[in-house]
Formats: C-alpha cells, structure tokens, sequence
C-alpha cells in the first residue's frame, strides 16, 4: 500500500473521533447512552468489515472515516456509563478497571496487530475487530437499564457543525503550522470556534453549555487533563528514538522496555481507583502528577537502559494515580444531564493533547534538525530531549498547581 495512505489511514480516524466526541456525547444524553453506544459498536463493526473488504485506498479512508464516527460514539460514553452506573463509592474503582481494559489493550494491539498484518495481511486486523465488537454488544446489552437526562432537548446540528469544522481546522493546521497553508487553517479553525462560542451563548439548547467554563472544577482538571497527555504521549516517541540510536536497540527490544509504562498504567489503576474513591481524588491526583514530573526529571538526564527504566515506572505509576482520579474530578463536576458532554469533553482534552503534543515535537525536530538525521546530529536530537522534558515538568507544574486550586 502507499506510504501516503498507510499515513492517512489513522489520520483520518484521529480526526473522525477527535471532531465528534462532544456532539456524540449529547446525543447520547438526550437519546440515551446505552443506545449510542450500541449504535457505535454496530457501525465500527460494519465499517470494519468494509474496509477489510475494500478496493482501493479511497474507500478503505472512507471506511475509516465512519469507524471513527462510530468510535466517536463508544469513547464518548464510556466514562458516563460508568457513572451512571456504579454509586459514588465505587466509581473511581470502576474508572480504574476501564482504564486497565484499555492500556493492556495498547500493550498486546501493536503486537496483535503486527502478527496479524505478517502471517494473514493486513485485512485480518479489520476482521479481527468483528468477534471483540460483537463480544461488547452483548455485553453491553445485559444493561438493562438507560440514562437520558436531558431527553426532550434538541440537538444542536449548526453547534456541532462548527464544533467539528473549528477542530479539524485547528489539528490539522497546527500539523502543518511552519506552511502557509497550515498556519491558514488553524486560524480559520480559532475564528471559527469563536463563533461556535458567540452562537453556543445564544442558543437554548447548545451542544456544549458555555456556563461549564465557568465551573472552576471541570475546566481546570480538564485543562490538567490536557497537559498531562500533551506532556506524556510525546514521551514514548522520543524515547523510542533514543533507545535505538543512541542505545542501539533493536525495535522488539525498545518496544519491550517502553511497555513498562502501559503495563504499570493498567495494573495499578484500579488500586488508584479505589484510592480516590477512599481519600480526596485531588490529592490522588496531585500525586500523580508529582510523580510524572519526577519521571520528566530522570528523563532529562539521558542516562542508562537502567534509569530510563526507573523513568517509565513512575510514568506508569503517575499516570495511573493521576488519570483516573482526575477523570472523577471532572465527571463529578457537572449535572446528570450534561455527563455524556463531561465524559466527552474529558476524551478531547485527551486527544487534542496528544495531537498538539506530538506537533510541538515535530516543530522542535525542524529547529534542531532542520533536514538532518538523528545519527548525524546526535548532539542536537539531545539537546532537542533536554529541551522538550524541561518543557514538560514547567507545565506539568502549572497542571499541578491548576488541581491543588480547583474546587
């Protein structure tokens, strides 16, 4: 297949989930968020089965696209779900168990997906999706019960519209921001969400109620939310980088040592669930974050496979005592109606962090790179690692200082 698609091809579904979380979150408040969520694993499932069928690349992107409306719709609920579900006592516990189906699910997927592609092409990962999509429709079909607080309410379809336009525009124009063209793109995209703002403020029933930016509890944990994985996420890629070139690993060894992060994340988040739902989430939360910037501080050093290691341990662990009580935090801060629109907006802070995270790496490789290799400009791509960790604790520490003040 061709580079350029192969690059297209989770691209377009960043994109397609990125853009529709929110409004797919109110959708499932006014309509129902088990039902959205079936209606999401039908169509992933469906456009699964497609694009392993597809043709040609512009219909295996086409494809994509719709898996990511119905991930958009999934991703979207999870977090409410488990909160219209599960008591006050046992949420963060609950949040702890999800958040451990998904990082072992970012361990064994690259590896799955890598057996798979080898040994029955590359169709074979969209087919194997069928079985695990049709395995979460029954399971999510033995809740018997459905959550729609804000049922009779309309849909905002112009809000949404310029909702998804305005953050396509910013992401993609923040990619390409050194281009004419990118940097036009990403100022449309802020002028447009200005009006998307002006005309939320005005309407009766808006996709996004603006009076949650003045809920100090959910826009600031959502903004820590933001910094964590705009910090976090570009972690691994450099990393990975400097284990191959400057440790001479090869992949499946570098691959093996960066899985300490996931594994960690995935087995201690429940204890951290529990944690939070036992002592105040804050200062869980708190501690996460202390403990990632630690990790940013050993980072920093560029020294051994040994400190490196030590490194990814307590990112593993920060982030699992972190993430999970944050996203109680920011659940917990607004009304039953709007927790479809919460658990959504928790998903963009995400996304939208990792984007612009790995779009803040790009920038710094051109300045200390320009157009050269990593191994002809070793002493650059440090300095670069130096740099872009410094970067990170100063803004993990503005995170922490955002959780410790919020209500």
């Amino acid at each position: 297949m061709d580079p350029f698609v192969l690059a297209w091809v989770p691209t377009v579904y960043l994109l397609a989930v990125g853009s529709l979380l929110i409004p797919m979150g109110r959708l499932a408040d006014i309509y129902g968020r088990r039902r959205i969520f079936q209606f999401g694993i039908i169509l992933f499932t469906v456009s699964s089965i497609f694009a392993g069928f597809s043709i040609s690349a512009e219909m295996l992107l086409l494809f994509k696209v719709i898996q990511g409306i119905g991930g958009a719709m999934i991703f979207s609920n999870i977090s409410a779900i488990i909160f219209s579900v599960f008591p006050p006592v046992e949420r963060g516990y609950a949040l702890g168990w999800s958040a451990t189906g998904t990082y072992f699910g970012l361990f064994f997927g690259p590896a799955l997906g890598g057996f798979l592609t080898r040994y029955f092409g590359w169709r074979s990962i969209f087919y194997f999706n069928v079985p695990l999509s049709a395995l979460c429709a029954y399971a999510i079909g033995k809740i018997e019960f459905e959550w729609r607080e804000a049922e009779g309410e309309r849909f905002d379809f112009l809000g949404a519209f310029l909702m998804a336009s305005s953050l396509i525009l910013i992401i993609v124009g923040f990619s390409l921001v050194r281009s004419f063209y990118g940097l036009l793109f990403f100022i449309l995209g802020v002028v447009l969400s200005y009006f998307f703002y002006r005309y939320e403020v005005g309407y009766d029933s808006p996709l996004f109620d603006v009076r949650l930016f003045e809920n100090r509890s959910f826009i600031w944990n959502g903004f820590t939310t933001f910094i964590s994985y705009f910090a976090g996420y570009p972690v691994i890629f450099l990393l990975s980088l400097y284990l191959q070139y400057f440790h001479g690993l090869n992949p499946w060894k570098t691959g093996m040592i960066l899985a300490i992060q996931p594994i960690l994340i995935a087995l201690v988040s429940p204890v951290a669930g529990k944690l939070s739902d036992k002592k105040s989430p804050k200062g869980v939360a708190a501690t996460g974050i202390v403990i990632i910037i630690w990790a940013m501080v050993i980072f920093s050093f560029l020294g051994s496979l040994y400190l490196i290691a030590l490194g990814l341990v307590f990112m593993g662990l920060g982030f699992a005592f972190f993430s999970i009580p944050n996203s109680k935090l920011v659940m917990e801060a607004v009304e039953r109606r709007f927790l479809g629109v919460a658990s959504a907006t928790l998903v963009t802070f995400r996304v939208l962090g990792q984007l612009i995270g790995m779009a803040l790496i790009v920038l710094f490789v051109n300045i200390y790179l320009g157009g050269g290799s990593i191994a002809a400009g070793r002493g650059s791509f440090q300095a670069l690692m130096v740099v872009s960790f410094i970067s990170f604790i100063l803004l993990l520490i503005v995170g922490l200082l955002l959780t410790l003040k919020a209500r």
